[in-house]
C-alpha cells in the first residue's frame, strides 16, 4: 500500500460524506505519544491514488505516528485532551485544512 497523506488542498479535493456534505478532515483528539494530547486525522489519502481511506481508533493514531516519522511533519499538539477538542472545533469553524495545513510544517 501506498503511503497515506493528510489532506492537502493543493492535491486533494474535499469528499463527500454519508450524509452528502463536504469534508477535508475529520480530527480525532487523543493521548499523544509524549502523554499529551494531539489532534489527527480519522480521513487520510493513499498518496497514488489520491483516494480518502478512513481510519478509527488505533488504525488512525498508528498512522498518525508513522507519519511523522516518516515525514518529520508534526501534528499540533496540547497539553490535554479538553484543550485539544477546542482546537479542533475552532478550527472546523474556521474552514479546517481548507484554510490551514493541520501540520507544524507546510505539507
Amino acid at each position: 500500500m501506498s503511503d497515506l497523506i493528510p489532506f492537502n488542498p493543493s492535491i486533494h479535493k474535499p469528499i463527500k460524506t454519508v450524509m452528502g456534505m463536504k469534508a477535508t478532515e475529520y480530527l480525532m483528539t487523543e493521548k499523544s505519544p509524549e502523554g499529551g494530547a494531539w489532534n489527527i486525522p480519522s480521513i487520510w489519502f493513499n498518496s497514488k491514488t489520491k483516494k480518502p481511506v478512513f481510519l478509527k481508533g488505533d488504525k488512525a493514531w498508528d498512522e498518525a505516528v508513522k507519519f511523522e516519522k516518516r515525514t518529520g511533519k508534526k501534528f499540533p499538539r496540547y497539553k490535554d485532551i479538553s484543550t485539544g477538542v477546542d482546537a479542533a472545533k475552532k478550527r472546523s469553524k474556521k474552514g479546517g485544512a481548507t484554510k490551514k495545513s493541520l501540520l507544524s510544517k507546510d505539507d
